[in-house]
Parts: C-alpha cells; sequence; structure tokens
C-alpha cells in the first residue's frame, strides 16, 4: 500500500494496459479515476476495482483530444478524490498503413490522440504538482518510438514525440520533484492489436499485465532517482516486424 491515499488519472483505462494499470495502483492504495472513451469499459474497471479490491474509483468519459473534455476530468477528480498525484498518459492509437495510402486526417486523427492528449492532460495536472512539488507523470511511448519501420509512419511520429515530450517536460520540472518518465512497451497482447492483426503469430507477445507492473513500479517512492526518461518493455525480444 505504498500508495495510500495517492490520487491516479489513468487514460484509457477501460481495457488493456490501462485497465490492469489501475487494479495495480488501486491495489497500492490509490485511488483510481478511470478515463475513457467509452463509458462501459470505464464503468466495468471502476466497478472491478470497488467490488473486487475494496478500493475508491470514479469513471469518466470523454475524448482525449477535447481541452474542455481534459480540464472536465480533471476537475472532477480532484473534486471527488482528490488533486492528482500520480498521471498516466495511456490512451493511444495505432494505424498500420503505408506512408503513400495515409491521409491527412488519418494522420491528423493518430497525432491528435497520442501526443495532443498527452500533452493536454499534462497541463491540466501540472500547475497543481508543481505548487505540491511533488507528482508523477507515465507517458506511454512504444519500442516504435525508438526505431523506424515500415506502415506505421504516422505511428512511429507519435510515439517519437511522446518520448521527445517527456524528456523536456521531466528536465523542467526537475525543482518541482515532479517526475516525468515514458514506457516503450513491445508487442502486448491487447484488443486494439487483436483489431489490427488478428493472424500474427503471438509468441513471446507480452500481457497487458506485464506492462502495468512498470507501470506502477515507476510510481512507487523507490523510483524516485528516475525522471526525464524512456524505460523500453519488450520481453524476450526487440520486435522488427508487428
Amino acid at each position: 500500500m505504498e500508495l495510500k491515499d495517492k490520487v491516479a488519472l489513468v487514460t484509457g483505462g477501460g481495457r488493456g494496459i490501462g485497465r490492469e494499470t489501475c487494479i495495480l495502483l488501486a491495489k497500492q492504495g490509490a485511488k483510481i479515476a478511470v478515463f475513457s472513451n467509452n463509458l462501459q469499459e470505464c464503468e466495468d474497471t471502476a466497478n472491478y476495482i470497488i467490488e473486487e479490491i475494496g478500493g475508491e474509483a470514479i469513471s469518466i468519459q470523454g475524448d482525449v483530444r477535447s481541452e474542455v473534455d481534459v480540464s472536465r476530468t480533471v476537475r472532477e477528480t480532484q473534486e471527488k478524490l482528490g488533486s492528482v498525484d500520480i498521471l498516466v498518459n495511456n490512451a493511444g492509437v495505432m494505424s498500420l498503413k503505408p506512408f503513400v495510402e495515409t491521409d491527412v486526417k488519418e494522420w491528423d486523427f493518430v497525432q491528435d490522440i497520442n501526443i495532443r492528449g498527452t500533452y493536454l492532460f499534462a497541463r491540466a495536472v501540472i500547475p497543481e504538482m508543481i505548487r505540491k512539488k511533488t507528482g508523477v507523470i507515465l507517458n506511454i511511448s512504444s519500442i516504435w518510438g525508438t526505431k523506424g519501420g515500415p506502415n506505421r509512419s504516422a505511428y512511429i511520429t507519435s510515439k517519437y514525440a511522446v518520448i521527445g515530450f517527456t524528456k523536456a517536460l521531466g528536465e523542467e520540472m526537475k525543482p518541482y520533484k515532479v517526475r516525468v518518465n515514458a514506457v516503450c512497451p513491445g508487442p502486448v497482447d491487447t484488443k486494439m492489436m487483436e483489431e489490427l492483426a488478428p493472424d500474427v503469430n503471438k509468441e513471446n507477445w507480452l500481457h497487458p499485465k506485464d506492462i502495468a507492473h512498470v507501470i506502477v513500479d515507476l510510481c512507487l517512492p523507490h523510483s524516485v532517482a528516475v525522471t526525464a526518461t524512456a524505460i523500453e518493455a519488450f520481453g524476450s525480444g526487440r520486435p522488427v516486424g508487428i
């Protein structure tokens, strides 16, 4: 219970890595705000925390691209649970398509979800973290944010941006003892990946809980030395293809 009474806000918290992160944070004693564009998934995660763990959780539906939704979410979290101590920017999308087939609308959609959403939520919680001189922000990038590859230019660009943003903000927040890190998962067996690549061989792929453990570990007090960096988490091998 190292995070007892801390308040954690997790975007994309209704399923996959986000859901497992919410559950593990709750087991450490944190009060959880589950944010997603899917209300049913949000409520399922929050109810699991309340009923199965005996924790405190709320569900909030919204769009990470919307400044109004983000401000409302942070305000509602503060009113119901308290000011945000931990932010996990997990919401994300992936596009598997050759560059020449990726139109402007799709390109912008991927950038808006993966990097604009990360920026908006960080901007919304940072002032209070600065005031308290404490806080943790975890941004979920990808192993593809560290390397090039075909048929995913929009995704790779956005995940490189997440790492750059993490390192820049992490350095800027050092005087205020606000730690900002990124986690770069390798292939993870999630619903999103099942929809994108249903026939791919998932041998050696990670489970969402494997990544959630890395995220939560970086939120704990013993990780005080780690900030402004990106942690690669890809299990038994760095992926070359999907």
